[in-house]
This record gives C-alpha cells, structure tokens and sequence, in this order.
C-alpha cells in the first residue's frame, strides 16, 4: 500500500473552506427554532399555554406534541422516547415546545412568554436507587462460562469491591444542528448533524407520517461527533423537519453550547461489582462482576452499550470460570448515548483496576501480571469466541524494549526517593477490542461509483466524514483497484437518496464496511474494463490474459510490457463508446457474526484489535497537579491504509480519554441540573495536558482475519490507552500512602483528597 495519500479534505480545511452545516447563506422565508426546555428533573405537566408567544410578533407558530401529525416517537431499539413529552417530564433540559420565529431573538424572546404548569415528582439520579426500584429498562442480561462459585471457593485469595466511572461531555466542536427545507410534492430535504441517515429518516417518516423516500437526509460532514450525533442528533433533525411539515418553509434548528450541553446525553457512568480469585501467582481463576450502568431518562443506546460492555468485561486476559452480569438502569438525567469506546472503556477501567490491586495485594509487577494471564491465541472468550491471532507475547516484548521498562522503574524509585513534594508514577494498560457492531444486521454498508468520461470518479458511500478521514481511505481502496491518481476521486456527502439504508458510521467499522462496499464497485468497474484493456492492447500488437493487465498511476498496461501504455481517460472513452457501464453498486455485510443474547454465547466480532501502553506521569504533592512525561504505545493496525491518519486517531483517542480520567468532569446539584455546561465550567485537555514525549509503534500484524486490504479498525481502541494516566497517578499516590483511594477522575482535588489519607494512618 502506498502510505502518503493525503486527508482528502485537508487543503479544504486548512483554508476554512470546508463547509457544515448551517454555513450556508440563510434561506428565503427562513424559520429560526428555540426551545423550551424543561427546568426539573422529573414532573406531570399540568399546563402548557403557549398562546402568548403564538401572538408575539414575528412568531410564525409554537409546536408541541399536539401538533404531531404522526406517532410521537423517536425511540428505536425500545420506542419509550417522546419527541416532545405529552404528559410527563424526564429529565431537565428536556424540550417541551418549540418556537420558529423570523430570526433567534424573536424565538428566544416568544419562549419566555410560554407558561408551565407542573406537578414534581420524586427524581432519580443514582444507579444505586434505580438499581433498587428495578428501574431498568430490559432484565438482567448475563454472560457465563466455568463454574465461578466454585473457583471462587477453591481460590487460593480473593479480592472484591465497587469501582465506579462518571460521565463524560463529547464537546464536540459542530453543536447539533439541521436544516429542513421543503421539496415538491411533500419532500423534506435535511441537512442534519448525523451519524446514522438511515435513522433520522425513519424516524422523521414515522412521525410526520409520510413515506420513506420522501425524507432526504444529507450530510455534508461533521465538525466531530465522538458518537454524540448517532442517536443524539434524531431529536433535532426531527425537530427541524416537524417545523418544516408544519410551515412550509425552511427551519434551522442550531443549539448553542450550553443548551447542547445542558439537553444531550454523555458517556454512561458506570458501576462494576466484583469478587475476583487468583493464586499467589497471580493468575486468576474467577471472576464475578455486576456491571450497571446510568442511561439516563430513555433507553436511547443505553442497551447496545451496556453489551459491549460486557463483552470487553475481562479485557485482555483469559479467565476460565467468569460471570458477567449487566443492567442497564433508568434515571432521570438526559438519555445517555454512544461514546467511543461504547461501554468498553468503563468495563476494562474496573478490570484494569482490579489488576491493580491483584498486584499490590501479591506486591507483582504489573506488566508481568499481565502477561502471565493475557489471552494466547486460541483461547475462548466468555461469551464463546476464539481468540485469533493474539499479539500479546510480542506486545508486552516490544512495550518493555520501548519504554526501557526495567530501567525506568528504578528511575521512578529514585526520584521518589530523592523528592519530598514531587512523585512519579507508572501506569500499564493492554486492549483486546472487538470490531463489529454486536447488533449483527447493522453489519453492511454500500457504495455508488461513477467513472465519469474524463477518468475521473465520483464515490458516495454509507460512511459519514466527521474527521476520521473514512472519506480519505475509502478513495484509497478506489485508487489502489482502479490506479486513478488521488487527487481524481471525489468522495460525495452521504446522502439517503444515493445510498440508502445506511448503518451508522460508528462501532470503528467506517472503513471496515464502506471501505469493503467501495472495493467491490470498483471491481465490478474493473471486471468490464478489463476486456476493453485486453483488446486496446491488442490493437497496440500487444496479447496478454486478463489477469496480466495492470491498473495504476492513471495507466493501464501489461504486466510483461510495462512500457506499453493506454491512458486510464483512454479506456474509459473507449468503454463508454463500447457501451460498457462505468458505474457500479456495491454492497458489503460482514461474514460470520451470530450471537445468541438469551444463551450469552456467539462470535459477535469480525476480529479483535491488540495493544498495550504504558505511561509515565508526575504529581505536585502540594497542589494535586499532574504532568503527563512519557507515553509508549504499542499498538497492531493490521496493514495500515494511511499510517499517518492512524497515527493521528491514536494520538486523539489518547489524549480524550486522558481528558475523561483527569480532568473532564460534570457536578450536579440536589435537582439534576449539571453544573458544568460551558467551556468555562467544563475542562478538557489543551494542548499544555499533551504528553511531553509520545512514542507510537504501530505494528503491521498480516492478520488473515483483519479487514480491507489487511488493515484494522482505528477509531475506538486507542481511547483504552489514556487510562495508563490515571493508574499512573495511582501508582504515584501510592508511593506515598499504599492504602490510598483516588476517586475517578484524578483532578487535582482528587489527588489531594487521596494524599489527605495519609494523616489517617499517621
């Protein structure tokens, strides 16, 4: 592969020219929407008079739930979520009526005139309680394998505990937003902050009551969504589109910061209770774990979620006797949502911590207790998978050669001993991730390609760009197939009408499927110019097999007379002349997914993804500061498609979940209101929390199981490599009281709070 194709927007970029949604000029007759928002947690409407801010001058109308032509219902996997609530309110932030006005001031001016009545009552906010109340939105789902009461009986130690994760903010920098504009003949055009276009035109069909392909979706691209705009941003775009039914003109729905932040899902704060066995070796023979999760006031995604959580419940490591246990539980907080890392990173955090404490219990190194119980290959997962191809042995070989492991840690050891106010500390953490979405339908994707008559080409696939440049490797698998230079495919926005029935771009699997889709159009293409080539060689005196002809550098040529050349604009001239089609469909599903949910067992992954990291950081004793010093990443991308966009992810994802153990955190008050809405209020990493020295290895593997041309997916497992830096922080803490508990995550209050126990063992 040729590794130094560029971002296909990047030039765009850099030069502001790219464009998003709502960047366009307005529109004639355009409606602006603002919202009432719920200000409690949890109450019954008792009156919603909206009549005062009807007749408020240059309001064009107010909508509530009442004037829903169809079902009121934005729910997918479990239809509980009202577009607008009819009789009770869930969550505060919750939009209760929706006012389009003939510019913002005017809408925000009308919301005030809308009087609510309201009866509270009784909000919950806590996992614990909802757990108590059987508040959960299914039963009780369970993976199971060996016998865990009885390893745990027989275990030589046992350890057991609560360990929790909190919430996390996408801030993402493009806020949700759509543009519904009206079409012939009923059409509703959007142009909506999505990740999924097939989502938001089922749902804006189902509510407004009209057919399909009435709704078209469109995505120019995401200025980042993190999986914050794969069920959150259906509620917006559905809010533009109703407006747009109703008036018949244009609607713009755009939130600003802290209405996003105030009114949108986050990550799912979790809570892991576990009993683990182990020998004095430090292998582990059982484990235990309940994994419940808050999902807020709706069910959203908050299912999926918790199953990959439990699918990653054991990390890295083989665990003969194991029971996982999940619940997902209810609350009244906004309905929580897709996150990378989709579950994953809580359920390896409280993995990763137990570790931790298997290690100190035996006083073990922590990279060799990871090694003694990481998966070989061949081994099975809990829920039934075999493992394939695991990298662990040469992971851990190569993270210790990296990072001088040995030398560092009595580096470590003497400079904490020779400094009083100032600790060092270690942290170590291996990934094994699984790549599909563990819905299996979701698995599949397509692709439309056109060759135009001057040899250039136009793709549009199922994938929507929001930075992670699948734009970018997909016009690579296109010019890898065909030799089209670069620079001559245009990757088109992802639309509904040209790629219909699209999964979300999310689950890391953009490339995988799209990329896949995109492979087998180009192919079809390539199969019916390959007798063209064959005869226009032969005009040149030049007979060849068809599998001798050779696509590449804008050329078409024979293997054995590689000087002889035919122009790829030549070929495609003549195929058109030759009426030959030049535009292909291509449809791609992911072979050899199944998992039964009621027995717990299947291989619900194409492939699993392999890495370890470790990271070095320093702590201020007297004021909780911390400073990330080095980081060694060792990470398997199979054959990379561009090795500097992987680079790129692997940094981000480090970096943001960094952010998520450190110093991203959201408080609350008594009622539910979030008190952190605001880049004032809510802190996430700048470029002064950047590692000062970040060594990636990125390991090309020749997995027989990865995906499109041998690479593998990039976007999620890398997040697991920023909790080295809380457990970092840890270790450091721990050098000066064992028995510390840092709360997650490790602010600086944080840090201080767990050096104070210090005094408490005094």
């Amino acid at each position: 592969m040729n590794k130094s194709y560029p971002h296909i927007s990047g030039k765009l970029h850099l030069t502001g020219s790219s464009h998003f949604i709502a960047d366009e000029i307005p529109l004639p007759e355009m409606l602006y929407a603002k919202f009432l928002f719920s200000p409690v947690a949890h109450a019954n409407i008792i009156e919603l008079d909206i009549s005062e801010a009807n007749a408020f001058p240059g309001v064009e109308k107010v909508i509530t739930a009442a004037d829903i032509p169809g079902i009121n219902q934005i729910g997918l996997v479990i239809q509980d979520e009202p577009l607008f609530p009819e009789k009770e309110i869930m969550y505060i932030g919750q939009p209760l009526a929706m006012v389009l006005a003939q510019d913002e001031k005017i809408a925000e001016a009308a919301v005030k005139l809308i009087h609510l009545k309201y009866e509270e009552l009784p909000p919950i906010f806590e996992i614990e309680e909802a757990d108590e109340k059987g508040e959960w939105y299914v039963p009780e789902r369970k993976i199971e394998s060996g016998d865990v009461q009885k390893a745990l009986t027989e275990s030589e130690f046992i350890l057991q505990g609560i360990t929790e994760t909190p919430t996390q903010e996408h801030f993402y920098l493009e806020t949700q937003r759509c543009r519904a504009i009206p079409g012939e003949d009923g059409q509703i055009f959007l142009h909506t902050a999505t990740q999924s276009t097939m989502e938001v035109q089922e749902v804006v069909s189902r509510l407004l009551n009209l057919p399909a392909n009435h709704i078209i979706v469109e995505v120019p691209r995401l200025g980042g969504a993190f999986g914050g705009k794969e069920r959150g941003g259906t509620i917006w775009a559905t809010m533009a589109a109703l407006g747009c039914f109703l008036t018949h003109k244009p609607v713009q729905v755009l939130l600003e910061r802290e209405e996003d932040m105030r009114s949108t899902g986050k990550r799912h704060p979790f809570q892991g209770r576990w009993k683990v066995g182990f020998d004095a070796r430090g292998k582990i023979e059982a484990l235990d774990i309940e994994l419940l999760s808050n999902g807020g006031a709706y069910a959203d995604l908050s299912i999926a979620i918790l199953e990959r959580a439990m699918f990653h419940a054991e990390n890295a490591y083989f665990i003969p006797n194991v029971r996982i246990r999940g619940r997902a539980c209810r609350t009244n907080l906004p309905p929580n949502t897709a996150f990378r890392g989709f579950g994953a990173p809580q359920a390896i955090y409280i993995i990763e911590y137990i570790m931790e404490q298997i290690a100190q219990k035996l006083q073990l190194d922590p990279l060799k207790l990871r090694e003694l119980n990481a998966y070989r290959s061949g081994d099975i997962t809990p829920y039934g998978q075999k493992v394939m191809e695991s990298n662990f042995p040469a992971i851990f070989e190569r993270l210790a050669k990296n990072s001088n492991y040995l030398q560092l840690k009595e580096e470590v050891e003497q400079y904490n001993a020779l400094h009083k106010d100032r600790k060092q500390g270690l942290g170590i953490v291996p990934v094994k991730f699984g790549i599909s979405f563990t819905t299996t339908h979701m698995n599949q994707a397509s692709a439309l390609l056109w060759i135009y008559i001057d040899g250039t080409a136009s793709l549009t696939t199922s994938a929507v760009e929001m930075g992670q440049e699948v734009s970018t490797k997909c016009a690579t698998v296109i010019s890898e197939i065909l030799g089209i230079p670069f620079e001559h495919i245009r990757v088109e926005c992802s639309n509904s009408q040209r790629v219909g029935n699209s999964s979300p771009t999310a689950a890391s699997t953009g490339t995988d499927l799209n990329g896949n889709a995109s492979r087998i159009a180009a192919e079809k293409i390539k199969s019916h110019l390959l007798p063209i080539a064959q005869e226009m060689l032969k005009n040149q005196g030049i007979a060849c097999e068809l599998e001798e002809i050779c696509f590449k550098d804008g050329t078409v040529y024979s293997s054995d007379y590689p000087e002889k050349k035919i122009e790829f604009k030549d070929l495609i001239r003549q195929a058109y002349l030759s009426r030959i089609p030049l535009g292909a469909y291509g449809y791609y599903s992911t072979p050899s997914l199944s998992f039964d949910r009621e027995k717990g067992k299947g291989s619900p992954f194409h492939y699993f993804v392999f890495g370890a990291a470790l990271a070095q950081v320093q702590i201020d004793l007297l004021t909780g500061e911390h400073q990330i010093l080095k980081v060694y990443i060792v990470h398997e991308t199979g054959n990379s498609l561009n090795e500097d966009i992987d680079r790129g992810q692997i940094e981000g994802a480090f970096i943001q979940s960094a952010g998520w153990c450190t110093c991203e955190e959201i408080p609350r008050n008594g009622k539910g209101h979030y008190r952190a809405i605001n880049p004032s209020t809510y802190k996430i990493p700048t470029v002064r929390d950047l590692p000062l020295n970040i060594q990636i290895e990125m390991i090309s593997s020749g997995s027989q199981y990865a995906s499109i041309f041998g690479s593998k997916a990039i976007g999620e497992p890398p997040f697991i490599y920023g909790l080295t830096v809380w457990f970092a922080i840890q270790n450091a803490i721990k050098s000066v009281v064992p028995q510390a508990l840092l709360k997650f995550p490790a602010t600086p209050e944080a840090i201080l709070l767990a050096l104070q126990r210090e005094k408490e063992f005094d």
